[in-house]
Parts: C-alpha cells; sequence; structure tokens
C-alpha cells in the first residue's frame, strides 16, 4: 500500500514540474516588451486606434503616447494643462484621441494628424473625471468619481450634460456602453452597477452580491454580458442584463484584477497587478491560463486588445509595454498540448505530507 501511495507521488510530482515548466514556456515565448523613452512614467491606460497604433496615458509625467509595435516607435506629446493627471484614454471611429484629465477637471481631445489639443473643462468643479467611453454617435461618456455623476460630452457642439447617480457618495468608476447605447458604471464605494438609460435618464442600480469588494474596470463581452473586476474579492464578475443576475469566477493564487478586457474570441482577459501577471478566462468553460510576465516584481495595469487579436497592457514598474501575440499563444498550446491536474482529496493530503 505505501509502494502504490508513494509511486502515485511520485507521479502527481514530476507532472506538477512539468505543467510549471510548460507554462513559463508559453510565457516567455509569447510576450514581447517594449521600452517606454520617458523614465517612471507611471502609463496607467492603454487604447488602440484605427491604425493598430497603441496609445497610452503618462500619470507621472503629464503625457500622452503612442506606440507602433511594427517598428518599435514611440512618439509623446506633452498636455497642455501641467499636471493634469491622465487616468484613462481611449480612440474614436475617426482616430481622434480622448483622454480624462482628473486633476485638471477636463476632458481633453488630441488630433494624431496636427498634434493638436483641445480641453473641455467639465462642469461640476472638481468632478475628477476618472474613465471614459465612446457610444456609437461618437458622444464621450465619463464617470465623476468625486462629482457622483455620469456624463457626456458631444465633440460636435463641445457642450455636457450630466446625469447624478441615486447612490450618494458612490464613487464610479469603469464605464462601457452597449450596442443599445445603454451607458453601465460601476461604483466602486457603491459597490453596484449603474445602468443609465440615455433617452429618459433614468439610472437603475444592481447590487453587487459581495460586500465591499471593490469594483474597479469594466467591460462588455460579444454576448451583451457585463464584466467587472472586483479587487478585494479577487474575483472577475459577470452580469447577465437579461436575468440581472451576477456569475462569480474567482482568480487563481491570489491575484488581485486590475484591467480587464474582452477579445475576439469572447475571452476575458486581465491584468494582476499583484501577481505580476496578465490571465485569460475563458467563460464557456470557467478555464484559466495567466502568465508571469517574468519581471521581478512586475505591475501589470491596464490592458486592451490589439490588432489580430494581440493582448497590450501597461507595465509600471520596468516602464514598459507588454504585447501577448495570439497567433503565438494558439501556436505554441498546438505544440505543447494543454496540461491540466486535477486532485482529489486523498492526492492533496499526499502531497503535503509529502510520502
Amino acid at each position: 500500500m505505501k509502494k502504490a501511495l508513494r509511486t502515485a507521488y511520485c507521479s502527481l510530482l514530476t507532472a506538477y514540474f512539468l505543467l510549471l515548466t510548460v507554462n513559463c514556456l508559453a510565457a516567455d515565448s509569447v510576450i514581447t516588451f517594449y521600452s517606454i523613452p520617458t523614465p517612471v512614467s507611471f502609463s496607467v491606460s492603454i487604447t488602440t486606434d484605427t491604425n493598430g497604433t497603441v496609445w497610452f496615458a503618462q500619470l507621472n509625467t503629464n503625457k500622452i503616447a503612442s506606440l507602433n509595435t511594427e517598428t518599435s516607435v514611440f512618439k509623446e506629446y506633452s498636455i497642455p494643462t501641467a499636471k493634469s493627471y491622465p487616468t484613462d484614454i481611449v480612440s474614436d471611429a475617426k482616430g481622434i484621441i480622448w483622454f480624462a484629465q482628473q486633476d485638471a477637471n477636463q476632458i481633453a481631445r488630441f488630433d494624431p494628424k496636427t498634434s493638436n489639443f483641445q480641453e473641455y473643462e467639465s462642469p461640476t468643479p472638481q468632478s475628477q473625471p476618472s474613465r471614459l467611453a465612446i457610444d456609437k454617435t461618437g458622444g464621450i461618456w465619463f464617470t465623476e468619481f468625486f462629482g457622483n455623476k455620469i456624463g457626456r460630452l458631444l465633440p460636435s457642439t463641445g457642450k455636457f450634460k450630466e446625469y447624478s447617480i441615486p447612490t450618494p457618495m458612490s464613487q464610479p468608476i469603469g464605464i462601457t456602453v452597449d450596442n443599445k447605447r445603454i451607458v453601465w458604471f460601476v461604483e466602486s464605494q457603491g459597490n453596484k452597477l449603474g445602468r443609465l438609460n440615455p433617452s429618459n435618464g433614468e439610472i437603475k442600480e444592481f447590487p453587487i452580491p459581495f460586500p465591499f469588494c471593490v469594483p474597479n474596470e469594466i467591460a462588455l463581452d460579444k454576448k451583451g454580458n457585463i464584466w467587472i473586476s472586483a479587487r478585494k474579492d479577487r474575483k472577475l464578475l459577470m452580469f447577465n442584463p437579461a436575468s440581472s443576475k451576477f456569475k462569480d469566477f474567482t482568480l487563481p493564487g491570489k491575484g488581485v484584477p486590475e484591467g480587464i478586457s474582452v477579445d475576439e474570441n469572447n475571452n476575458i482577459w486581465y491584468a494582476d497587478k499583484r501577481g505580476s501577471k496578465v490571465g485569460r478566462l475563458n467563460p464557456d468553460t470557467g478555464e484559466f491560463l495567466e502568465f508571469n510576465i517574468g519581471i521581478a516584481n512586475g505591475q501589470p495595469f491596464d490592458i486592451t486588445i490589439g490588432q489580430k487579436n494581440s493582448v497590450l497592457f501597461t507595465e509600471l514598474v520596468d516602464n514598459k509595454i507588454g504585447k501577448i501575440n495570439a497567433s503565438l499563444l494558439s501556436k505554441r498550446q498546438q505544440d505543447t498540448s494543454t496540461l491540466s491536474i486535477s486532485l482529489d482529496g486523498q492526492q492533496k493530503d499526499l502531497l503535503k505530507q509529502g510520502h
């Protein structure tokens, strides 16, 4: 009996170390890094434009910047308003770059063709515009973290409209707009998901069933589901608008999700700042795939999907932009095949006992 248990233990241990080796090889082969020219830029937000150019906001240096991943060429642009604290960046259908200036209380427009900036003052003083989303008509939606409102800027007129959130001091942060022009946002302090119908101005709130989970970012998948990163509970939350029900997926290990994005295959990607990883969730199977980014104490922060289903993310410690090549990832998975280990209670005890 002891011999059989010892044999089982050795087999499990061998498989375990093989799994670690396969995971490390996969991560090393598919991640490319690009060093940001300005040191300690603290690049917290990232997006791509219609041409596939990568854009990101530099919090510390008061700049926005672009990266051509084909040529590895960066371009940096100083923001006119000093100490504006750019917290989010998006690109519209015409390739115009929009970004939130939290401390300047502004929404800003940048034209890459002319390098011209235009800044728009938010109507509510010290509202702290935090995150942005663009609807299909080109309207710019944003959360007011301290203003406790959802704002909209019409680029054609330069005029704003604001909607007060029912929950006081809710501290709205992540925001997105669905195909029906319904605006969705998360309340980091209110611990709720909000739904705004622009046609009548009505806001409906859905309490998140995990108390004080610190909801942060938000994304919309191909099926119309809303995804939320819950930092304290280390979860990805899915909300189905049709049923008004939440479903949770707990990250492996002790990861904390920051930025999230959805790829063309409906996989949910997230940046795990605390775990120094980038991860992917398959919502249909509930399976996670994580990559250690290979930087000591690295801090991946925001994440987006680029051309050819590539995954791009900002890294704070080494001041880099990372790129995961999805085509290489698929090839690596085919070459190595997926190795998974499922341990029952007795097998887990064997590993703990070491005999």
